[in-house]
């Protein structure tokens, strides 16, 4: 994925790994290809996780805000040490302009609205609040549940955490079906939390042209599993229609 991105040469690239190992020379490749480079924080910091935000600031990029507890902890910090710019995601449940107004006071450059907003809502806050400042996710598989139990773990394992449950989560990929055959796919995180995700990828293309009417213009593609070749023709065909070389119907 991380090879068809850069040879699509986005505006920029945001990274969300499984692990940290690996995550300094993959910021690495996308800086040394010249795209701005992005860190996804993990969805929930915990009081005995502080070394995980130290290790995501010693990569000086950007950063992808994920929890109010990780933002209080940058923003106690901005005192004693320079931050990078920081983005809020979703799940600050940022639904409205006041709420908009606060988090870009704390610091953020800007925000992506919380899942709880359909299009129309979002073009209507965007007439509220400063467009610019909006990032929206325009291609997704939604993130439905977030939990502390790690299914890989009980599963695919006999141990009973990560000292020596073995790590399947790096070795197999596994999915919960649902009453329909829908196959939901689990990726876990640095803090060995698991995530949900929807089966079928979601997209706003049909949306685009009132987006860019209401002033935005951040929008970002988050990618599961897709292929090298699915990722490279999903962001081409976003890059073409921006240009106006693609129309959406």
């Amino acid at each position: 994925q991380l090879r068809a991105a850069i040879e699509c040469h986005p505006s920029s690239i945001t990274l969300d790994y499984l692990e940290l190992y690996g995550l300094r020379e993959s910021v690495g490749q996308v800086q040394d290809a010249g795209i701005p480079c992005r860190v996804a924080s993990p969805r929930i910091l915990k009081p005995n996780e502080h070394n995980v935000t130290r290790f995501l600031l010693s990569l000086e990029c950007d950063l992808l805000v994920r929890s109010g507890g990780l933002l209080y902890e940058l923003d106690s910090r901005h005192s004693a040490e320079p931050l990078p710019p920081l983005d809020g995601d979703f799940s600050l449940n940022i639904a409205n302009a006041i709420s908009v107004g606060k988090f870009l006071d704390m610091g953020l450059r800007r925000v992506t609205p919380t899942h709880d907003l359909n299009a129309q809502q979002i073009v209507e806050l965007a007439k509220l609040a400063s467009p610019s400042r909006l990032e929206v996710i325009a291609y997704q598989h939604m993130p439905v549940f977030h939990m502390e139990h790690c299914v890989f773990c009980r599963f695919l394992s006999d141990g009973t955490d990560h000292t020596n449950c073995g790590h399947p989560c790096e070795k197999h990929r596994i999915a919960v079906q649902d009453s329909s055959g829908r196959q939901h796919a689990v990726l876990a995180d640095v803090g060995c939390r698991n995530t949900v995700f929807g089966a079928e990828a979601q997209s706003a293309a049909d949306h685009m042209h009132s987006f860019l009417e209401a002033g935005i213009r951040q929008f970002r593609l988050e990618f599961v599993h897709q292929e090298t070749e699915q990722v490279g023709g999903i962001v081409t065909a976003f890059q073409r229609f921006l240009d106006g070389h693609m129309s959406v119907a």
